[in-house]
């Protein structure tokens, strides 16, 4: 792993606030853990699809925990750049520029599946995204790649009908995110349907439409 890079992004990106230190660091032979004054990150290696591009060094999940209490867990996405910078997937303003790769040396579902994952929960209005996650092992959002697969995992959502990506002109693909409400984190999931259009010097724009919302039942 890029140890210093890493953890020269997550105090450049990630901290909360200039009065967010770190304190602690301890680097394993599948990651990193950060403490500051105002909690705990773990960065581990992500097999995300943009992981794969030439142009790209690492990229990393962080978790961050905190010792309060029903204070759920944020994850966030940082993808080292082989030019030396740096990727913050929960900037809203990155993540649209990312988009202009499309059509060039970005594989349109390594970017579903970032959008999925971070983009999906009900506010992603920015300029940084929200993205609370069931645990360090499990995202609260994830693209629907193969129906099959989720239907299996998940057979409440057989009535939804969630389709596969598709690519054409434009990039449509379905996604799940986790419903956190009181009574259980996980207990209910909503589905939505993404259209990402434009690319390289258009800019590109993105609709989601929600599907179903807060499906419970199943596993």
């Amino acid at each position: 792993m890029h140890g210093d890079r890493l953890v020269a992004a997550l105090e450049r990106y990630v901290l909360r606030s200039p009065h967010e230190r770190i304190s602690a660091r301890r680097d394993w032979p599948d990651g990193i853990t950060v403490g500051t004054n105002w909690g705990w990150y773990d960065i581990e290696p992500v097999g995300w699809l943009i992981a794969r591009e030439s142009w790209v060094d690492e990229a990393v999940r962080v978790i961050r925990s905190t010792p309060i209490e029903d204070v759920m867990l944020e994850s966030y996405g940082l993808v080292l750049n082989r030019d030396g910078s740096v990727l913050y997937v929960n900037d809203l303003a990155a993540m649209r520029d990312l988009g202009r790769r499309l059509g060039g040396d970005l594989n349109p579902l390594a970017y579903a599946e970032l959008l999925a994952e971070f983009y999906s929960g009900a506010k992603i209005d920015g300029p940084i995204v929200s993205a609370p996650t069931v645990s360090e092992r499990t995202p609260s959002g994830w693209l629907v790649c193969d129906v099959a697969a989720t239907l299996a995992n998940h057979p409440q959502l057989a009535p939804v009908e969630p389709k596969p990506p598709r690519v054409t002109d434009e990039l449509s693909f379905d996604s799940c995110h986790y419903y956190f409400n009181p009574a259980g984190i996980g207990s209910a999931i909503d589905v939505r349907r993404w259209l990402v259009s434009g690319a390289e010097d258009e800019g590109v724009s993105w609709r989601r439409e929600r599907l179903a919302g807060r499906v419970s039942g199943g596993r």
